[in-house]
């Protein structure tokens, strides 16, 4: 009992002296000129943080301190910086790589960022498994992504179309394999962030199996403990619960509520004018609109704007004749916090009872659901 409390005592002064230290990455990259710059960019908390160390004769040294193990980017900056538009070729070409950063010593070394090979703690070290079980499908995705992006260039739909099918196979053999990472390592890091990056829209079902399977440990850290909260809020907006009422002002400055439309099938619609695929759905929407407008259906849409005249503008050009509402708080708008919105387009059909009937219908579906609830 007393070397087991010893052995304790020892692994916590260690940890606490490792969060004291903090993190030193000492890198060497052979094909690396004097001068360029390697930036790192992680989060501490809410804060995004970044910093910057110059190469000499091929080295760099970079330090900091970070309150829990976090993913982390790192990338050689060219000596010349490239002002022009961001492409998908620039995209693709830059020097980076990500991995899991904490308060141990790494090593970064190899000819280049993209290809290093950067080793230093346990979440790291797991996440080098991972990628060694993934790179088979991602050399297989590679080609393909490449001839994906130059079909998309020249503007190819009927080839960018067949090709989407092989693209979506190799991608659902890569989901199997991080599924299974994740009932292997539940007490990893990386298990975390693989059902973190399933969190923008959560379905409960589908979500929480893979929630529970992580360890009490990383249950508990700071990201697990705000992955349960929004589970948790998930659930009080799944199919089959109340709509939570909302009260937010319309275009005028008016304000609207859920409520007021109770009696009535509703779609609360979260969009924002700055976002490509609610523009590029809301013909859909339109059509379903038009179709059901005078069978007991009503739109109440809420956007994520942060300024009125684009939110407006947006309105105007799309054609959208239903209620819009918005505090103009963008990602922080109110109800959207409610709902947990933290990806949009997304949206709830709400029944006459106040009752969520579906989530998320999107193309088709929409009519389609509501030809059959409305005869």
């Amino acid at each position: 009992m007393l070397k087991t409390l010893v052995t304790a005592a020892i692994g916590l002064l260690a940890f606490s002296a490792n969060a004291q230290q903090g993190f030193s990455i000492k890198g060497n990259i052979t094909g690396a000129k004097d001068g360029q710059k390697v930036m790192i960019n992680y989060s501490a908390g809410e804060k995004a943080v970044k910093d910057s160390a110059i190469i000499r004769n091929g080295s760099f040294l970079l330090k900091g301190r970070v309150s829990d193990v976090t993913k982390a980017k790192i990338t050689l900056k060219d000596l010349k910086e490239d002002k022009g538009p961001m492409t998908m070729e620039k995209m693709m070409a830059m020097d980076e790589q990500e991995f899991f950063l904490e308060n141990r010593s790494f090593s970064l070394n190899g000819a280049d960022i993209k290809t290093a090979m950067i080793k230093g703690g346990a979440a790291q070290a797991d996440y080098l498994v991972l990628k060694s079980q993934l790179k088979p499908l991602q050399d297989k995705m590679k080609p393909l992504s490449e001839k994906m992006g130059q079909y998309f260039k020249e503007k190819n739909d009927k080839a960018r179309d067949e090709l989407f099918p092989q693209l979506r196979a190799i991608r659902v053999e890569m989901t199997k394999v991080e599924d299974d990472f994740i009932h292997q390592h539940p007490d990893s890091y990386v298990s975390l962030d693989l059902v973190s990056g399933r969190s923008g829209v959560i379905d409960p079902k589908k979500f929480e199996p893979f929630f529970s399977a992580l360890s009490p440990r990383i249950r508990n850290s700071v990201k697990g403990k705000d992955l349960a909260a929004r589970l948790k809020a998930a659930k009080k907006i799944d199919v089959g619960q109340p709509a939570m009422n909302f009260v937010q002002n319309n275009t005028e400055g008016q304000p609207v509520s859920l409520s007021s439309l109770k009696g009535k099938y509703v779609l609360v619609d979260f969009w924002a004018s700055w976002c490509g695929p609610c523009r590029q759905e809301n013909p859909n929407v339109v059509k379903a609109y038009q179709k059901f407008k005078d069978k007991n259906f009503e739109i109440i849409a809420v956007s994520l704007d942060d300024k009125k005249e684009p939110w407006l503008k947006a309105i105007e050009v799309d054609g959208l004749p239903w209620i819009h509402v918005s505090d103009l708080k963008g990602w922080k708008n109110a109800v959207a916090t409610d709902y947990d919105v933290k990806a949009v387009p997304q949206n709830f059909l709400v029944g006459p009872d106040g009752i969520i009937l579906a989530k998320n219908l999107r193309g088709e579906d929409l009519e389609k659901e509501l030809g059959r609830l409305i005869k």
